[in-house]
C-alpha cells in the first residue's frame, strides 16, 4: 500500500478544445470511471473536458509541502490492463468538485488531459476505476475544486498487460490476389439493351463523332476525345480530377484545353432496338462544368425521325462554374418511345464559345424501363455520424417511425459516439431504450473512428463498441426478414489499432468473399456496411487520402467490382446528398461492367464539403449543422434508397437500384402501340418445302393459301390472329401429300411421289405449279395461285375460308381451314 500527503503551489494553464459545438462536460460519475480523449479528436467531435479546464496547473515540485489531512491510497501499485483499481481518499477540505485523475507518467495536470478521472465529493471515500489503459506507467493525482491544485502527493501506478489476453490479431495481406469471375447477367435479368464504354480509346462499333471549330487548337482535344483521369488533369486540373467513377478511359469534350472558340462537338450512338417498349432509360457517367453560353445536350432520334431533346445542361439548369450536382455525377433519363418505334439513336452535343469548359462521359447504358411494383418491401433505417448528439438520434428515430414504421432493421454505420467513453455510450443506450417500442427489432452497428478516441487504447474502446453492438467481432452478417424476402447485411470494420484506419484480418476479407458468393447464388442483392468509404466511390472519396483509410482498399474494391448486386453503405465524409456522387456505381477494370453501388449515408451531425480548384491542395470545411439519414426499401427485384433531412422534414433524393440477378420486368407499350409477335409465323414459314410441286395439288394449294393469308404489321392487340396464321401454316404443312408416280385410282394420295400431275388435275394443277414458282420467287403465293389452290381444294370437297389483307382501312376477314 502507498500513501501520500502534501500541498502544492499553483500555476495557471488554460486548456481549450477546438469546438464546432458546445463543449460536452461529463457529469459526476458514481462508482464508474469517466474518461477523457487520449488524443485530440477531430473538430467535429465535442471535447470531453476535465472538471475545470481553466484552473491553474499543478507545479512540478509535487511533494514540497503536505496538505494537512489530505491523502490517497491505491489498492495496488501494479494492476493488469482492464482490471480494477480502488483509490481511497480523505481530506479536511471536502468539495463537490474535488477529483482524482490518472495521467500518463510525467504529465503535469493542466498541461494535458487525464486519461481517466472521477469526482470525489466527500470528506473520505473510495473511487473505483476500471483500467482501460495501455500497459505503462501512470501518475495518480488528487486535485481540488475542479481545478489542478494538488491535495496530496502523486502516486505511481504500473499497468501491465493481461497475461490471459488472446494473441493479437495479424492484419491481412492487402495485395492478396482476387480471383473471382464477374457475375453473369443478361437482358433477361438486368434489362440492359446496350452498354458502351471507351476504355481502349476507340469508339464502339456503329458510333461516330463530328467536330466543328472556327480555328485550330490542340488536336488531342479536337471534339470528343478519349482520355484517362491522370492524362486529362495532367496539364490543368480545375476539378477534372474529381471524375473518379472508373479505373478505365472515358471521353471528353474539352473546349478550354482545345483553346479555340466556337467549339461544337457531337457524339452519336449506334441504333438501339426498342421494339415493344413503352419507355427507354438512358444512363451515363457525367462530369460537366458549366459556363455562360455553353451547353451539353442529349438528343434521341427514333426510327430516323427528327431528334428530340431529352437532356439539356446549360446556364438555365446548371450553376455556371461550379455545380456539385453535375461533377462526378450520373445522368439518368427515361424517355417515352413513340408508338411502334423500332430503334433509337442517341447523340451528345457539346457547344461553347469563349470561356467554355468541359464535359466528360463514360459507361453509357440504354435500359428497358423497369415496370412498377406493388410489392410490400423489406425495410431498414440507416444512420451514421451521430458523434455525441443523442438528441439528433432521438429526433431521427421519431421521423423514421413515421416514414417506415414496419422496418426490420436499424443500420448504424459508425461514429455513433463522439469519442467512446462510458458516458457517451450510456447516452446512446438511453435513447435506444426510450425508443424501444418504435424501433425496428434488429440493430446492426458498425465501428467508426470516433468509437476509438477515448483513453485506454484501442482494445478498451473496441470492447465498449462490441458491447453495444452485441457481438464479439468487428464484422458479421445479419439477415433482415420482411414482406419482400430476406435482405442480407454484411458489416465490416476495424479489428486492430493499426495499420491505417481500417486494418482487417484475411479472415474478414475472405468472409466477405464467401458471403457475397453465397447470396449471389440465391439471386439476392447484398448490403455491405463500412464506416470509411472506399477510395473513389461516394462524395469526397475522390480525394487521395480516402483511398488509404482501408488497409485493403484495392483488394475490397476489386472484390466488390465483380458484384453488381452489392450495395455499399458508407459514412464518415459528412458530405451532403446534393452532390453528383451521393450514390454511384463504381466500376473496375476487370469486374462486371456495371460495377457495384456505393451510397453515402450522410450525417446526423455537422456537414462537410471540399474546397479548391485542384485535387492537390484541396481542403475540407464544415458548412452547417445537419440531421440526415436514409430509408432503404428492398422489393426483391430492386432496392430504393431515399435521403431525408430530419431537421427540415423533407425528402432530399432517391435512387433505385435494380437487382440484376432476377427476372427483369420491362415496361411494355400498350398492345395497340406495339407490334405483334410473329416469331411463331416465321418458324412455321421455315417448315414450308421449297418444292411444293412434289405434293398433290390439293395439299400444296392449302399450304400456299395459308402462306398467302399471312398479314404483316398487326399490333399486339391482334396477337390471336397472328397465332392463327402460324397454326394454319403448321396444319397445312402437316397435311401435305406426296404426289404419286403411278397414275391410276388414288394417285397422289398414297405416299411419296415424284411430282407427276394426277389425271384430271388439269388447269388447277398448272395453276398450282405457277403458284409454287411465285412462292419460291417472292415468298407469297400470289393471287392467281391463291384462287387456283382454292378451286383445287373445293374440287376435292374441302372447305376453304380465305383471309384477305385488311390493314389500314381495308376490310379484313379471318378464316381457318375446316377439318
Amino acid at each position: 500500500m502507498t500513501t501520500s500527503s502534501s500541498a502544492f503551489s499553483r500555476r495557471h494553464c488554460a486548456v481549450a478544445g477546438a469546438l464546432l459545438s458546445a463543449a460536452l462536460v461529463l457529469p459526476p460519475v458514481s462508482a464508474a470511471s469517466a474518461t477523457a480523449p487520449e488524443t485530440d479528436p477531430p473538430a467535429t467531435a465535442p471535447a470531453v473536458t476535465e472538471p475545470d479546464a481553466s484552473a491553474p496547473a499543478a507545479t512540478p515540485e509535487a511533494g514540497s509541502a503536505a496538505a494537512a489531512g489530505s491523502a490517497i491510497t491505491l489498492s495496488a501499485d501494479s494492476a493488469i490492463a482492464g482490471g480494477p483499481l480502488t483509490v481511497a481518499y480523505a481530506t479536511d477540505q471536502p468539495d463537490a468538485q474535488n477529483w482524482i485523475g490518472i495521467y500518463r507518467e510525467n504529465v503535469t495536470p493542466g498541461d494535458s488531459p487525464s486519461v481517466i478521472w472521477q469526482y470525489t465529493p466527500d470528506a473520505s471515500g473510495e473511487a473505483a476505476f476500471t483500467l482501460d489503459l495501455e500497459p505503462g506507467t501512470y501518475d495518480v493525482w488528487y486535485l481540488a475544486e475542479g481545478g489542478y491544485t494538488p491535495l496530496a502527493d502523486r502516486l505511481t501506478l504500473t499497468v501491465t498487460a493481461d497475461p490471459n489476453a488472446p494473441e493479437p490479431l495479424e492484419p491481412g495481406d492487402p495485395n492478396a490476389p482476387v480471383d473471382i469471375d464477374p457475375v453473369a447477367t443478361d437482358l433477361s435479368t438486368d434489362g440492359v439493351l446496350l452498354r458502351a464504354g471507351f476504355a481502349d480509346g476507340s469508339l464502339p462499333e456503329g458510333w461516330s463523332t463530328t467536330f466543328e471549330a472556327s480555328g485550330s487548337g490542340a488536336d488531342r482535344y479536337a471534339g470528343w476525345q478519349p482520355t484517362t483521369r491522370a492524362d486529362w488533369s495532367a496539364t490543368t486540373d480545375r476539378m477534372r480530377d474529381r471524375f473518379g467513377r472508373t479505373d478505365r478511359g472515358f471521353l471528353v469534350a474539352d473546349a478550354a484545353q482545345f483553346g479555340d472558340a466556337p467549339f461544337a462537338a457531337a457524339l452519336t450512338s449506334a441504333p438501339v432496338d426498342v421494339s415493344q417498349l413503352d419507355a427507354v432509360r438512358l444512363t451515363f457517367d457525367s462530369h460537366y462544368r458549366g459556363a455562360a453560353g455553353q451547353s451539353g445536350v442529349v438528343l434521341a432520334s427514333f426510327d430516323g425521325a427528327a431528334p428530340i431533346e431529352v437532356l439539356r445542361l446549360d446556364s438555365t439548369s446548371v450553376t455556371d462554374d461550379y455545380d456539385g450536382m453535375q461533377l462526378n455525377a450520373a445522368q439518368d433519363v427515361t424517355i417515352d418511345t413513340p408508338a411502334r418505334a423500332k430503334s433509337v439513336v442517341f447523340s451528345w452535343e457539346f457547344t461553347g464559345g469563349d470561356g467554355a469548359q468541359y464535359w466528360g462521359i463514360d459507361s453509357v447504358a440504354v435500359h428497358q424501363a423497369q415496370a412498377a411494383t406493388d410489392a410490400e418491401p423489406t425495410q431498414a433505417w440507416v444512420v451514421s455520424d451521430i458523434q455525441g448528439h443523442p438528441g439528433d438520434l432521438a429526433h431521427g428515430i421519431e421521423d423514421f417511425a413515421r416514414l417506415s414504421p414496419d422496418a426490420e432493421g436499424l443500420l448504424m454505420v459508425g461514429d455513433i459516439v463522439a469519442s467512446g467513453t462510458v458516458g457517451e455510450w450510456q447516452e446512446v443506450i438511453d435513447v435506444m431504450d426510450a425508443s424501444a417500442d418504435i424501433r425496428p427489432p434488429k440493430t446492426v452497428a458498425g465501428m467508426g473512428n470516433h468509437e476509438r478516441y477515448a483513453s485506454g487504447g484501442f482494445d478498451a474502446n473496441f470492447q465498449r463498441f462490441l458491447s453495444f453492438a452485441d457481438r464479439d467481432r468487428a464484422w458479421d452478417e445479419y439477415v433482415l426478414e420482411g414482406p419482400a424476402g430476406d435482405l442480407p447485411v454484411i458489416v465490416l470494420g476495424q479489428e486492430m489499432a493499426s495499420p491505417s484506419d481500417v486494418p482487417m484480418t484475411d479472415a474478414q476479407v475472405e468472409f466477405l468473399e464467401e458471403r457475397l458468393a453465397h447470396w449471389t447464388a440465391q439471386g439476392s442483392q447484398v448490403v455491405v456496411m463500412t464506416h470509411f468509404p472506399l477510395g473513389n466511390t461516394v462524395s469526397a472519396s475522390w480525394l487521395p487520402w480516402y483511398s488509404s483509410h482501408h488497409q485493403h482498399n484495392q483488394r475490397l474494391t476489386s472484390i466488390l467490382g465483380n458484384y453488381p448486386n452489392a450495395v455499399v453503405l458508407s459514412g464518415h465524409t459528412h458530405y451532403p446528398a446534393e452532390l453528383g456522387d451521393w450514390a454511384m456505381q463504381r466500376r473496375t477494370a476487370d469486374g462486371h461492367p456495371d460495377g457495384f453501388w456505393a451510397v453515402n449515408t450522410l450525417a446526423m451531425h455537422i456537414e462537410w464539403d471540399a474546397r479548391g480548384e485542384n485535387t492537390a491542395g484541396a481542403t475540407e470545411v464544415t458548412t452547417r449543422d445537419v440531421n440526415r439519414g436514409l430509408t432503404l426499401d428492398s422489393y426483391g427485384d430492386r432496392i430504393v434508397i431515399t435521403a431525408h433531412d430530419f431537421a427540415a422534414d423533407t425528402q432530399l433524393r432517391q435512387v433505385t437500384i435494380p437487382n440484376p440477378l432476377v427476372g427483369f420486368a420491362a415496361e411494355l407499350a400498350p398492345d395497340s402501340e406495339r407490334d405483334a409477335d410473329y416469331s411463331a409465323v416465321d418458324a412455321a414459314l421455315g417448315t414450308v418445302p421449297a418444292e411444293l410441286g412434289a405434293y398433290t395439288p390439293e395439299s400444296a394449294a392449302a399450304v400456299r393459301a395459308a402462306v398467302d393469308a399471312v398479314e404483316r404489321d398487326l399490333t399486339a392487340d391482334r396477337q390471336a390472329e397472328v397465332t392463327a396464321m402460324a397454326d394454319a401454316i403448321v396444319a397445312a404443312v402437316a397435311g401435305l401429300v406426296p404426289a404419286s408416280t403411278d397414275p391410276g385410282p388414288g394417285a397422289g394420295t398414297d405416299g411419296p411421289g415424284t411430282g407427276t400431275t394426277a389425271p384430271g388435275a388439269g388447269d388447277a394443277s398448272r395453276a398450282g405449279d405457277a403458284a409454287a414458282a411465285e412462292l419460291e420467287r417472292t415468298g407469297s403465293a400470289g393471287a392467281a395461285g391463291l384462287w387456283a389452290g382454292a378451286l383445287a381444294l373445293l374440287s376435292a370437297g374441302a372447305a376453304l375460308v380465305l383471309t384477305r389483307r385488311g390493314r389500314r382501312g381495308r376490310a379484313a376477314d379471318t378464316g381457318s381451314i375446316a377439318e
